[in-house]
């Protein structure tokens, strides 16, 4: 540093990377550096305290100043051999007793002395602590010599495991520690070795320099990918437009033009009469025809009396004329039918009661799935906010005041879209990519109240703007209760902002959790217990109240801990150098829970930190942007590769062993226990059936052919459709290339190396024969 000199601000460091050569930096991993380190000559002594220490390979590679711009976080770049540092250097010459005077660095404090007596110091500890730990390890051998000969005469004696061990303990424990031989010096030597570990340099930087100095990070936290940001529409499995039931006669595809063709649909429904004509059928709307030719109308009832009311399910096997039952609703409509209108194969409700097809045509008509509760759901990934500037969210000045937000954070009437607003607790701002979405959807209820229940429209919306203002119903997968919300913007992201304590009232706390909104009316019009499922947690993912009104009293204590002041005292930053428990700070930190039962608990929280725009960010993580798994991998890899505190070995070794290898030995377990599905009918076995096609037999559809002709149904017509695995080899086989794409490029360790090659040989011992193969010329040779 004394040869070094400032130069427009920029502090050169003369013959810093002195034959520096980037060629190691380009290996995945190499073990240890065997050229010369580059910059000035540094003569590296022992390690006092440790057998290795951790910056050293960086030391070796980079020289002794790159090496410390690197450890420091020094922005530096190069200039031939000298090594220009761009910002912080000020810093660095503080904290080693150098200062600048004209242009040129000066030493002001000899930090050679104090380096001299630490390293003396440090060598006399390092001693201290051998001789403790040679100590300790004799004791230690000496009481596992008792321990055993103790359990070993308590055996001899036929005593049981309980009483050995505890002789062998109490045997142990009569061996007398009589401790090292300067307790006082031995105390002393732990405590300089831990504060050492702790402060590393920072105590040679404190006695050069006149200024205060703490670490800048004194506590380091990991942290992991969970989910990734979810931003779409939810869909079952596969996606179907209505839930009137259609069984096997919609073909794989399930639809609703297919089954049609049948003519007969044989269906499990609930036996319900008309209360009009008294005819009887399984829908909610009899579709019979009365005398004059027109279709009755009149709504069907279930008699309870003549049910199994102890029965899991209430529906029996009936006929239904599907064709009678599609123009009656097309008439009911009015409209044309879609191309592609999908249904479900059954109903899994303890009522069996069928959705009427018309809400299912219209939604295919808008381009809508249809969720197992009879809504509309889009899913986004839970991200909290209290605050925005209305021009994040894409919103006019003037539908904000009309929502109720006049004034910003500081009190000033709202006029400009860069001015601070504190959000209302259940408002939303919901992502881009629900616009079109949730615009088909008011469209569709208003498509259903005019042309379904003969009322007037309600949304009326055109624009994604004309949605601003509406309310909604958010909903946890794993709860049984909305909350009720209302539309305020949009953002270009892939997630929900919304406020702490309305995503704890879902009983959510943001750690990439994903979340449902439906808008209200389609959930008062659509939803109905009748239709849940009947089994296991069928009551569960369902709006069955609604909260309209948080209370903060009644969430999650989570929230209640969220942050509400507009600063930290500077007591607080003092606390944490002793690293206290939470609760002993409380009262350095404004909090929400000291605000319950005022109105503050609902408003005026502060913020610490600004941000120009709340969704500036990736608008989508590279784990959804990479396609195949193979650049998911690089990516990562090459992450790891470039941070010196990553050894990319391991992380290879570490995914291999926590991803790859536990999938294909699901994968060869899950191929040798599968089952046999048939290709029309969708039935699977357990064991394949020796006449090598599908066996089952046929329960409506073409079995039900020409019953309108006087010809009786067969209903021993097996379905006799081509068998196919449920498991491929394909699935088996998709990573082992890939595993050894990374052992070849990234390497791995021996253990995970031999456990990847046993794995492939098994698969290819599955699949192929080991005893038959191909000869070939050169086998007669």
């Amino acid at each position: 540093l004394q040869k070094s000199h400032v130069e427009n601000g920029v502090l050169r460091i003369v013959g810093g990377v002195k034959g520096w050569d980037p060629s190691p930096l380009l290996q995945f991993q190499f073990e240890e550096f065997q050229g010369e380190t580059p910059g000035p000559e540094v003569h590296l002594c022992e390690p006092l305290l440790d057998d290795k220490i951790a910056e050293m390979e960086t030391l070796r590679v980079h020289g002794l100043p790159k090496a410390s711009a690197l450890v420091l976080g020094l922005a530096h770049h190069h200039d031939g051999d000298d090594l220009l540092i761009t910002s912080g250097w000020e810093a660095l010459l503080e904290g080693l007793g150098f200062g600048l005077q004209k242009g040129k660095v000066e030493q002001i404090v000899d930090a050679r002395i104090h380096l001299q007596a630490r390293s003396e110091k440090l060598l006399q500890v390092a001693a201290l602590l051998k001789i403790e730990e040679v100590r300790r390890g004799a004791l230690d051998a000496k009481k596992a010599q008792i321990r055993i000969a103790a359990e070993t005469d308590a055996r001899q004696k036929g005593y049981n495991i309980g009483d050995t061990e505890r002789m062998g303990k109490e045997a142990m424990d009569e061996v007398l520690d009589p401790g090292p031989d300067n307790p006082l010096l031995l105390d002393e030597s732990f405590s300089l070795e831990d504060e050492h570990r702790v402060d590393g340099a920072m105590w040679l930087v404190r006695k050069t320099s006149e200024l205060r100095w703490e670490h800048s990070a004194p506590v380091r936290i990991g942290t992991r990918m969970a989910r990734p940001e979810k931003a779409a529409p939810r869909e079952m499995r596969p996606a179907v437009h209505s839930l009137f039931p259609i069984g096997m006669a919609g073909g794989p595809q399930r639809r609703l033009a297919v089954a049609a063709d049948k003519g007969i649909l044989r269906v499990q429904v609930r036996k319900r009469f008309c209360v009009r004509c008294d005819a009887g059928s399984g829908l909610l709307t009899c579709i019979a025809q009365t005398s004059a030719g027109e279709v009755c109308g009149g709504r069907c009832e279930p008699r309870t009396e003549a049910e199994n009311s102890t029965a899991r399910r209430m529906g029996v096997m009936q006929s239904l004329p599907i064709q009678n039952i599609i123009d009656a609703a097309r008439n009911n409509l009015d409209i044309r039918m879609p191309q592609i209108v999908k249904c479900v194969k059954g109903l899994m409700s303890k009522g069996q009661t069928p959705e009427a097809l018309e809400k299912g045509i219209l939604r295919a008509a808008h381009r809508l799935p249809v969720f197992r509760d009879g809504t509309i759901r889009f899913d986004m990934s839970d991200v909290p906010i209290t605050h925005f500037r209305p021009r994040e969210i894409n919103v006019s000045i003037e539908r904000l005041r009309q929502l109720g937000y006049t004034i910003d954070v500081d009190g000033q009437e709202l006029r400009d879209g860069e001015q601070v607003v504190e959000l209302y607790p259940q408002d939303f701002i919901i992502s881009k990519r629900a616009e079109d979405f949730l615009l088909r959807t008011t469209q569709f209820v208003d498509d259903l109240l005019v042309r379904f229940y003969g009322l007037e429209p309600f949304y009326n919306c055109q624009t994604a703007d004309d949605l601003v203002g509406h309310l909604t119903i958010a909903i946890a997968p794993h709860t049984s209760g909305g909350v009720l919300s209302r539309i305020i913007g949009w953002s270009d992201c892939s997630g929900g902002y919304a406020h702490p304590l309305f995503h704890a009232s879902k009983r959510r706390n943001c750690d990439g959790d994903e979340d449902a909104i439906m808008m209200l009316l389609d959930g008062l019009l659509n939803f109905s217990r009748e239709i849940l499922p009947a089994n296991r947690g069928g009551q569960m993912d369902a709006p069955l109240v609604l909260t309209t009104r948080i209370n903060p009293t009644e969430v999650d204590k989570e929230a209640l801990n969220v942050d509400c002041a507009w600063y930290y005292p500077s007591a607080f930053y003092e606390a944490t150098l002793s690293q206290p428990q939470p609760k002993e700070v409380l009262d350095l930190v404004d909090i929400v829970d000291m605000r319950i039962d005022t109105p503050l608990s609902l408003r005026g929280y502060g913020y610490t930190h600004d941000c120009h725009s709340l969704d500036a960010g990736p608008a989508l993580s590279a784990y959804k942007t990479l396609e195949t798994m193979v650049d998911k991998m690089n990516g990562q890899l090459e992450i790891g590769r470039k941070l010196r505190a990553v050894d990319v070995r391991t992380v290879a070794s570490s995914v291999v062993r926590s991803h790859f290898l536990p999938d294909l030995r699901g994968n060869l377990v899950a191929f040798t226990r599968q089952k046999i599905r048939c290709m029309k009918c969708a039935h699977s076995y357990r064991r394949l059936p020796l006449a090598g096609k599908c066996i089952q037999t046929k329960k409506g559809g073409d079995a039900m052919a020409g019953v309108g002709l006087g010809i009786e149904a067969d209903d021993n017509r097996q379905c006799g459709g081509n068998l196919a695995l449920t498991v491929t080899e394909g699935a088996v086989r998709k990573y082992i290339n890939v595993t050894g794409h990374v052992v070849n490029t990234y390497g791995v360790d021996n253990y995970t190396k031999q456990n990847i090659e046993w794995l492939a040989k098994s698969v290819e011992s599955l699949f192929n024969n080991d005893r038959a193969r191909q000869a070939s010329l050169f086998d007669f040779i």
